[in-house]
């Protein structure tokens, strides 16, 4: 029995040519949307991409950043399905299709939710995608006002509830900082599906309670967010984000909708998406003008300065680290939200952002200066992972101006502060270090050396014990 020939793929061949792609930049694209989702396609080339034109379905998770990589370059949204790339018709669902801001926010929340407690490979899974960036800004009265209209559950929430969600907030988000966001982050899940859940669809005394209520779940959504950001699960981390920002809408609280949009600009910058980030950061700064206050207006701020770092801007950079500076300086701490005193955002906090646009930009002294005055000024026990990414951002600026033997001093600080510290980016940071040390050649010093002994023990999940000192 002969096997029946494959169908050459049309669909694909005539979207790589509407992209202006040959198989090369086509696999290479497909290789920068899996690495920046968690996997390394090394043997992706030029004839997979032939071999997906001529019929073979890609394998895993190939078809879904094969699609993500072709909507980027068309910028519109091409799926797997519409690019003739499913096997048996079907794919996991990964709820990429859905339209996020077309129904009642408390139920997509329980969708995405669910399906990262249930469905394990979920979160491993979700991809992380641009299109999603595109927040309907100019529908943002409508959306809240179709939201009041829908309220009206069966449980009474008031006052009491909202405490509540408010106390569990404040526990959650202090063990992120100390512990890291792989640290209870399902444990955070499970309460925004079960209580808060149930606190949104219910029956308020007041519109009063209900914004208040959808504030505080906006905010505990953006923490499910921020942890899973923090433990690299990139594309869950932006469903939550949408969902936070979603949230905020409800509750026409715009200054909490620009703190969700700052941080999707953080991930977005952090994923390389330099122009991405700049237009999330300054819509912050516009959905939020008039809302918000100095130290909030400064935290949004930051981020477009590194926008502007991440894309080569001087001028700008330079310009949004003063103006930054500036707002931070009429702050009054107890005049702040929940959201600016939980997260820590103080002088500290800019400085550490300040530098990492500065080394982006490239003027590595000016981002040293930052990230050690960033240091100095921390409390490194209430918060351990941002110090300990801080001082992984240092060493890179020293090692990447010739300073190895003080970028090996803070490499092992870094180490030694990540104990206990469940987070993907410490790791990540672990990772760079191997690749900076590797990329020196084999005539390593020993204290080098001993650096890349300790790093790679903790890359297979144990530990050699005390500080390796230079």
């Amino acid at each position: 029995m002969t096997r029946a020939p494959k169908q050459r793929n049309e669909r694909l061949r005539d979207a790589i040519r509407e992209c202006a792609w040959s198989y090369d930049a086509c696999a290479c694209a497909v290789r920068a949307v899996a690495r920046e989702n968690g996997e390394a396609l090394f043997s992706c080339d030029r004839s997979h991409v032939g071999h997906w034109v001529a019929g073979v379905k890609p394998s895993g998770s190939t078809a879904r950043y094969l699609a993500e990589a072709i909507s980027r370059r068309l910028g519109r949204v091409a799926d797997p399905a519409c690019l003739g790339l499913l096997r048996g018709d079907s794919l996991e669902p990964d709820l990429d299709g859905l339209d996020w801001w077309g129904h009642a926010p408390a139920i997509d929340l329980l969708t995405v939710g669910r399906a990262d407690l249930e469905r394990r490979a979920f979160g491993l899974t979700a991809l992380y995608s641009l299109a999603a960036l595109a927040v309907p800004l100019e529908s943002w009265q409508e959306i809240a006002d179709r939201g009041r209209r829908a309220q009206g559950g069966n449980v009474a929430v008031g006052p009491r509830e909202i405490d509540a969600v408010r106390d569990m907030l404040t526990v959650f988000s202090t063990a992120d900082e100390r512990f890291g966001g792989g640290h209870a982050r399902l444990a955070v899940v499970q309460y925004l599906t079960s209580d808060v859940a149930g606190f949104l669809q219910g029956r308020f005394s007041s519109d009063r309670d209900r914004v208040a209520m959808f504030s505080a779940a906006a905010e505990m959504t953006y923490l499910a967010g921020w942890k899973a950001f923090d433990s690299s699960l990139h594309g869950l981390a932006q469903r939550y984000y949408v969902q936070s920002l979603r949230l905020a809408n409800e509750a026409d609280d715009r200054a909490l909708a620009g703190f969700t949009l700052r941080a999707m600009a953080h991930q977005a910058v952090d994923l390389g998406h330099g122009q991405e980030a700049l237009q999330l950061a300054n819509s912050s700064i516009e959905w939020s003008k008039g809302r918000t206050t100095p130290a909030a207006t400064a935290l949004f701020t930051i981020v477009s300065a590194r926008g502007h770092g991440a894309t080569g801007d001087s001028t700008r950079t330079s310009a949004a680290i003063r103006a930054a500076e500036a707002h931070l300086a009429d702050a009054s701490p107890d005049d702040e939200p929940t959201w600016i005193r939980t997260s820590g955002f103080t002088e500290t906090s800019l400085a550490s952002q300040a530098g990492q646009a500065l080394r982006d930009l490239g003027d590595l002294p000016a981002a040293e200066a930052q990230l050690r005055r960033s240091i100095a000024t921390r409390d490194t026990e209430a918060y351990r992972r941002t110090h300990t990414l801080t001082l992984a951002n240092l060493a890179d600026v020293q090692c990447a101006q010739g300073r190895l033997r003080g970028a090996v001093e803070n490499w092992n600080r870094a180490m030694d502060a990540m104990a206990g510290v469940q987070s993907g980016r410490a790791s990540a940071a672990v990772k760079n270090i191997r690749t900076r040390l590797g990329s020196l050649g084999a005539r390593l010093p020993s204290f080098a050396k001993r650096l890349d002994q300790r790093a790679a023990a903790f890359a297979k999940g144990t530990t050699t014990g005390g500080q390796v000192t230079p």
